[in-house]
């Protein structure tokens, strides 16, 4: 019968310590989750610097650039949230997309009513 109690004692501290394991993962990756990651090729920084005047033309490229990696596509729209958080209203906005578009490293498709839709051309190598 000790074996039982035994057995039994040493199946819940196995069990306790697995929840214990399991909640710091879960919290671990909780606190990752507000955090955002701006990743871009070293090269696409260089092209859009050598191409582009300008801090604004510069964030809002790199702010295209992780739309299409997020979105997965290379048509995008740009949040106003996020462009806000940048410190770039609608006529920087404006300015910087022009920027781009005359460097050839985006394309600018304009409805009436509607965001406009962005198009990444750059391409590495």
């Amino acid at each position: 019968m000790t074996d039982d109690r035994d057995l039994a004692k040493w199946d819940a501290e196995i069990e306790a310590e697995f929840q214990r394991v399991v909640g710091a993962t879960r919290t671990a990756g909780k606190a990752k989750r507000g955090r955002r990651h701006v990743g871009f090729p070293w090269a696409f920084m260089c092209d859009v610097c050598r191409l582009v005047d300008g801090q604004a033309a510069l964030a809002v490229a790199i702010l295209i650039y992780r739309r299409t990696i997020v979105c997965r596509s290379l048509t995008v729209t740009l949040p106003a949230k996020e462009l806000a958080e940048l410190g770039i209203d609608r006529r920087r906005k404006h300015e910087a997309l022009t920027k781009l578009e005359s460097a050839r490293l985006i394309r600018l498709e304009k409805a009436t009513g509607q965001s406009t839709k962005v198009t990444l051309l750059w391409q590495s190598g």
